[in-house]
């Protein structure tokens, strides 16, 4: 499997635990869950950027360093 393959499974479970964290968080000030738009974390569109621009050594970095601050937690 390529760092690009892992990359993309990495940010498909970042989008959806950010989006499932900020309907909850919707719900829980009593907003309806469809009424919420996800906007994704500066965290996640930088490790898109990332990707799009091919450095797998930027995207590695990034995630150890602030991969334990995400929704995740990796």
């Amino acid at each position: 499997m390529s760092w690009q393959s892992s990359a993309q499974e990495y940010l498909q479970r970042l989008a959806s635990a950010e989006y499932e964290a900020g309907v909850a968080a919707h719900k829980k000030k009593g907003r309806k869950p469809n009424t919420y738009r996800h906007d994704p974390s500066q965290y996640h569109r930088d490790l898109v950027d990332l990707l799009s621009k091919d450095d797998e050594h930027g995207f590695k970095a990034l995630k150890a360093l602030q991969g334990y601050a995400s929704a995740l937690g990796v």
